[in-house]
C-alpha cells in the first residue's frame, strides 16, 4: 500500500482547518451551490443547468513562467475533424534538444472547463519541467457524448507521437496529466494506449482525478469526505453518457478497470476538501498495489480545483514546482 505524503495546511498535517482564502471560497461555492441544488436541478432542462455549470468553472490566474515560453496554436487531426491544441515551448534550451512532452487535459466535470483556464498551468509545466506542453481542446458533453472527448484526448498522444520531434519534443518520453476530469482522460488514455498497441506513456500525473462515475467506490468505502459535492458531479456523469450502464465502462471509470498493472508510473495529487479526494488516493492505492511506482500527495487546507488558482495563490505555484521535480527525479 502507498503511503499518501501530507502537506501541510493551517494547523499542520493534520489537516482540519482549510486556508483562509480556501474558507472564502468554499463559503462562497456553498451559496452558489444553493441555487444548484437537486429539487430546483430536477426543474430545470439540462442544456441550462450545463449552460450555468460552465459559467461557474475556471477562475483569473497569473503567468508564473521565469524563461522563455512561446505559445502555439494549432489543430490536429482527430476522429472527427480538428482538434484545437495549444503548444507551450521552452525556448531557453541548447539547439538539438529534444523535450519529453507533457499532453495537458483541463477539467471541467466533462461538460466544461476550457484551454484557456489551464493556459497558465499548462505554461507554468513547460517552463518549470521543462517539457513541451500540449493543451488539448477535447469536445466536450452533452454535446459530444462519451467517448468523443476520450477519442480526442487518446488522438493528441498519438499526435505527439508521430509527430513530437518536429516541434523539438521526444516522442519516446510522454507524459499525459490532467486535473479532475483531465486526471479521469489522462490515466484512461494509458488504458487505451495498453490495449491498442498505442505510443509507450512513460509517466501519469493526475491532479484531484474523477476516476469513479459509477457509484462503486462509494458503494464498496463508504461516502466520501465532502461528499455534498457529488451531487453536481453526479449531474455531470449523467450528461456525460448516453446510457447510464456506459458509468461502469473502465472507459469512464478507471476505478473499475481489472489489471492496472502495465500502467506508466503515476503521481496523484489530492486536496482535504475535495469531493472526489478518497477515490484519487483509493486509485493511487490500487496502482501501487499493481505494483506500478505510484507516489501521492495530499495537499491540507486546500479545496478542489486550487491549481486553477496559479500565480494567484502560493499553494498552486508549489504544485507545479512539485509535479516538475517528480518529472525530473523520474527523468
Amino acid at each position: 500500500m502507498t503511503t499518501i505524503e501530507i502537506r501541510p495546511g493551517p494547523l499542520g498535517v493534520g489537516g482540519g482547518e482549510p486556508f483562509p482564502e480556501v474558507r472564502e471560497e468554499m463559503e462562497r461555492m456553498e451559496k452558489g451551490s444553493r441555487l444548484m441544488r437537486p429539487s430546483l436541478m430536477r426543474m430545470l432542462p439540462n442544456k441550462l443547468i450545463v449552460k450555468l455549470m460552465r459559467k461557474m468553472m475556471g477562475f483569473p490566474n497569473k503567468d508564473i513562467v521565469k524563461g522563455p515560453v512561446e505559445t502555439r496554436h494549432l489543430s490536429i487531426p482527430g476522429p472527427a475533424g480538428d482538434i484545437p491544441v495549444r503548444l507551450y515551448l521552452p525556448k531557453d534550451v541548447p539547439e538539438g534538444t529534444h523535450l519529453p512532452i507533457l499532453v495537458y487535459y483541463h477539467g471541467g466535470g466533462w461538460v466544461g472547463g476550457s484551454v484557456d483556464a489551464v493556459e497558465n498551468i499548462g505554461r507554468g509545466l513547460a517552463d518549470r519541467a521543462g517539457h513541451v506542453v500540449i493543451n488539448v481542446d477535447y469536445r466536450l458533453a452533452p454535446e459530444h457524448p462519451f467517448p468523443a472527448g476520450l477519442e480526442d484526448c487518446y488522438a493528441a498522444v498519438e499526435w505527439a507521437a508521430e509527430h513530437g520531434r518536429e516541434f523539438g519534443g521526444d516522442p519516446r518520453r510522454i507524459v499525459v496529466a490532467g486535473d479532475s476530469a483531465g486526471g479521469n482522460f489522462a490515466t484512461v488514455c494509458c488504458l487505451l494506449a495498453h490495449e491498442r498497441g498505442g505510443p509507450t506513456i512513460a509517466h501519469q500525473v493526475l491532479i484531484y482525478p474523477g476516476v469513479d462515475l459509477s457509484g462503486r467506490y462509494d458503494e464498496e468505502h463508504g461516502a466520501q469526505e465532502g461528499s455534498e459535492g457529488m451531487g453536481l458531479g453526479g449531474f455531470m456523469a449523467s450528461v456525460y453518457v448516453e446510457e447510464p450502464g456506459l458509468l461502469a465502462d473502465p472507459r469512464c471509470s478507471p476505478w473499475l478497470a481489472e489489471d492496472v498493472s502495465f500502467m506508466p508510473p503515476a503521481l496523484v495529487m489530492t486536496a482535504e476538501y475535495c469531493f472526489i479526494r478518497d477515490q484519487g488516493e483509493g486509485y493511487a492505492r490500487k496502482l501501487a498495489a499493481a505494483g506500478v511506482p505510484t507516489r501521492a500527495i495530499r495537499y491540507n487546507g486546500l479545496n478542489h480545483a486550487f491549481l486553477d488558482k496559479v500565480g494567484v495563490w502560493p499553494y498552486a505555484d508549489a504544485c507545479i514546482e512539485e509535479i516538475a521535480e517528480f518529472l525530473a527525479a523520474e527523468g
